[in-house]
């Protein structure tokens, strides 16, 4: 796959309160239990027009059409219980391509929207709103949609 700029919304999420559920657990029951939550995140993704880039134990990456689609995900995954997250979004161009070489290559995604994205849900963790948006998705929000959502500091 040759590397292609896009602009895109970028998400990051991270289970809330996994490290300390998963104490105690053997790696078979928390195997079953991630692949689980990997398919739902699946179906969500594809529900809302987006693509799971890399699964990193109890956390993503994901790049959605629109920022729209963006926070319906991020709604979707915050709003389940069992699931609940926190979420860091924003829009922007990225290089979306493969990365590495023969015998080890990924596909991977990278910019500055990418970067802010994952600072984004550090915020989320340590705020009072599980979804923290940037500037660039922010601006992409309707007004309506803000509501449960966090601008970037």
């Amino acid at each position: 796959m040759d590397k292609t700029k896009l602009n895109t919304a970028v998400l990051f999420f991270d289970r809330k309160g996994f490290y300390k559920q998963s104490q105690g657990k053997d790696a078979s029951s928390l195997a079953e239990e991630l692949d689980v939550f990997y398919k739902q995140v699946i179906d969500w993704a594809q529900e809302y027009k987006g693509s799971v880039i890399k699964f990193m134990g109890d956390a993503g990456i994901l790049l959605f059409e629109s920022v729209d689609n963006a926070v319906g995900f991020a709604r979707a995954l915050v709003n389940r219980k069992e699931y609940s997250s926190n979420v860091g979004i924003e829009y922007g161009e990225i290089v979306k391509g493969t990365f590495g070489k023969e015998p080890l290559e990924w596909i991977d995604v990278i910019g500055t929207p990418v970067n802010e994205a994952a600072v984004n849900l550090r915020r989320a963790a340590r705020g009072n709103k599980s979804i923290v948006a940037g500037p660039g998705a922010w601006e992409r929000m309707s007004v309506e949609d803000r509501g449960d959502i966090a601008l970037t500091e």
